[in-house]
């Protein structure tokens, strides 16, 4: 095979992150004081919180800490919407509002690339719940290892959680027959390439955009196992 180590970023290679906001309207209108909350109206505040959690969750590296923080930002979207509701329901209904969607091909491909004989890491900026996450989705099978930002206390592009995925997978001293597979130009890309790591940019939207130190470009993972196999 050309490789037999594959790095696989989670969210917008292998899956992709939903707030279902008319949900979390209905879930929470009842509890509003400014007049009622509309999907319109409750949309940005919704997303923003979505992003807050992307920038701070690296800050929580454990479940107390995560748990807190996971709170506090539940409140702060609250307060954006004139909602007034324990903070016990504001962070179940954030929680229950948020869904995890593979892409069609990904477990296939994934299965395609265990019976070919490579071994798959998650390498991800994510939360310290990403192990749960690829659980509920039956996915830990798929995988030798779970390398996570908000564990190693190191994000993306940053070399360190790429060091630490090379360490977890036996390979630090030699990365030839590694590549790692992404969404993001900077996070991925431009990481592994750094590390001198093989990579592939998986650009889901077509566009075409010129991607320096990408070793390969697809559109999908469909072409991912005959590009591992060489």
């Amino acid at each position: 095979m050309r490789y037999d180590t594959v790095f696989l970023d989670v969210d917008g290679t292998l899956i992709y992150v939903d707030l279902d906001v008319e949900g979390y309207v209905r879930d929470l209108d009842a509890y509003t004081s400014n007049g009622p909350l509309t999907v319109e109206r409750a949309s940005g505040p919704v997303w923003e919180s979505m992003r807050r959690h992307i920038k701070e969750n690296i800050k929580h590296r454990d479940e107390e800490s995560l748990a807190g923080f996971k709170r506090r930002n539940a409140q702060t979207t609250a307060e954006a919407l004139g909602i007034s509701a324990p903070v016990e329901t504001l962070t179940e209904v954030a929680d229950r509002r948020i869904s995890f969607n593979p892409y069609p091909e990904s477990e296939r491909v994934m299965d395609e690339l265990r019976t070919m004989g490579a071994k798959l890491y998650a390498v991800s900026n994510w939360d310290i719940q990403l192990e749960g996450v690829l659980e509920n989705l039956g996915w830990l099978r798929f995988f030798d290892g779970v390398i996570v930002s908000a564990v190693v206390g190191s994000e993306k592009p940053d070399g360190a959680i790429f060091e630490e995925a090379l360490r977890a997978s036996g390979r630090s001293d030699n990365v030839d027959h590694v590549v790692h597979v992404g969404n993001d130009p900077i996070t991925d890309i431009f990481g592994a390439s750094e590390r001198g790591i093989a990579s592939v940019f998986v650009d889901r939207r077509g566009g075409g955009i010129e991607v320096p130190g990408a070793t390969h470009v697809l559109s999908d993972l469909t072409g991912l196992p005959a590009l591992v196999r060489g």
